[in-house]
C-alpha cells in the first residue's frame, strides 16, 4: 500500500545525501534482483536434480509402471516379471529417445530462426551428443553427491556470468559472482549425499523471493495504489493528503518490521528456540528473517518519500505502472 493517493511518488533530487541515498537504493536493489534471479534458478536447478536422482538412482520408475498400466490393456500381464523389463529396457529407450530428438529440434530450430536450410547429417549429430550428455549427466548425479553436483553447477554459472559481465564492464556484476561463487560453493560442501532437501530449501527461498518480490515493487512502485479517495479530494490538498498517506505507510511497514523483528529475535521467537529445519539442518529463523529485512527496506524508502513529500509538497504527473 501506498497511502490515500495513487499518484506516483517523485523522486528525491539526486543532491548531497538524497544523491547518496538514491545511489544505495540502486545498490540494494541489484542486490535484490541477483538474489530473486538466483533462488529462482536454485530452485529451478535442485527440484530438477531431485527428480533426476528418483528416476535413476532407485530401482522404483514410475514411467515403468505407468507403461505397464498401459500395455496391460493389451492384455500384458501386470507381475513384476514384465515391470522389470520395462523398466530395465523400455524406459531408458524411450528416455534416450526423448533426449536424442531433443537435441535434433534445438538444432532445427536455431537453423529455422535464422533462416538457413538445416543439415540432416548435422541434426543427428546434434541428436547423439544431446543423448551422450544427457547419459553423463543422469551418470554424475547418481555417484556424486549432491554437495560436487550443485557445487559445481553454481560455480560454473557464476564463471560464465562474470566473463559477461566483464564484456560489459559490469563491475558490480562481477564482485556479486565472486561472492556468490565463494560463500555458494561453501555452503555446497555441507550438504546432505543426496537430494531429499531440496524441495524445503525450495520453500525456504520462495519465502524469501516473495518478500524481497514486495520490496523491489515497492522501489519500482508496482505496489498496489489506493486512488480512489484521492480522486474526490480538491487538487490543492492533494499535495499534502500524498505526503500523508505516505507517512501512514511508512508507519504500517514500521510496525510490521517491528512485529517480525519480534517474531524472530524476541524473547520467545524462532532465534532463540534454536530450532533446524529437519532436512537442510538451516535454521528456522531465517525464513521469516526475510519479512524483517523486507519489511525494513520497504520502511526506508517509504520513509525516504515520506520526506520528500513533506519537504516538496507537489502533484506528481500520474502515470499508469500497474
Amino acid at each position: 500500500m501506498s497511502g490515500a493517493t495513487g499518484d506516483t511518488p517523485s523522486a528525491p533530487a539526486r543532491t548531497g545525501l538524497a544523491r547518496i541515498a538514491g545511489l544505495l537504493d540502486d545498490a540494494v536493489l541489484r542486490v535484490e534482483q541477483t538474489f530473486v534471479t538466483l533462488a529462482a534458478l536454485v530452485m529451478t536447478t535442485t527440484v530438477t536434480l531431485d527428480i533426476v536422482y528418483r528416476a535413476f538412482a532407485t530401482e522404483e520408475s514410475t514411467l515403468a509402471r505407468k507403461l505397464l498400466t498401459l500395455v496391460s490393456v493389451a492384455g500384458v500381464e501386470k507381475n513384476d516379471a514384465n515391470y522389470a523389463i520395462l523398466r530395465d529396457y523400455a524406459t531408458p529407450f524411450i528416455l534416450g529417445l526423448l533426449a536424442f530428438l531433443c537435441g535434433w529440434a534445438a538444432y532445427l530450430a536455431g537453423r529455422r530462426r535464422k533462416g538457413q536450410a538445416a543439415s540432416l547429417g548435422i541434426g543427428l549429430a546434434w541428436g547423439a551428443i544431446t543423448l551422450v550428455g544427457a547419459w553423463g549427466f543422469v551418470q554424475l548425479v547418481e555417484r556424486l553427491s549432491s554437495g560436487w553436483i550443485c557445487g559445481g553447477l553454481l560455480i560454473l554459472g557464476c564463471l560464465a556470468y562474470a566473463a559477461y559481465a566483464l564484456r560489459k564492464r559490469d563491475v558490480i556484476g562481477v564482485v556479486l559472482s565472486a561472492i556468490i561463487a565463494g560463500a555458494g560453493g561453501w555452503l555446497c560442501t555441507h550438504l546432505p549425499p543426496q537430494y531429499i532437501w531440496s524441495q524445503e530449501l525450495s520453500l525456504m527461498l520462495l519465502a524469501w523471493m516473495a518478500f524481497l518480490g514486495g520490496s523491489m515493487a515497492t522501489r519500482m512502485d508496482k505496489h498496489i495504489q489506493v486512488d480512489a479517495l484521492s480522486r474526490l479530494i480538491p487538487k490543492a490538498l492533494r499535495p499534502w493528503t500524498r505526503a500523508l498517506g505516505l507517512l501512514i505507510t511508512t508507519t504500517f511497514c514500521a510496525y510490521m518490521t517491528f512485529l517480525a523483528y519480534e517474531h524472530v529475535f524476541g524473547a520467545q521467537g524462532d532465534y532463540s528456540s534454536g530450532e533446524l529445519r529437519p532436512a537442510t539442518r538451516i535454521p528456522a529463523w531465517t525464513i521469516l528473517l526475510a519479512a524483517v529485512v523486507a519489511f525494513f527496506l520497504m520502511t526506508l524508502r517509504f520513509l525516504s518519500r515520506t520526506i520528500d513529500a513533506f519537504l516538496r509538497p507537489q502533484v506528481p504527473e500520474q502515470k499508469v505502472s500497474h
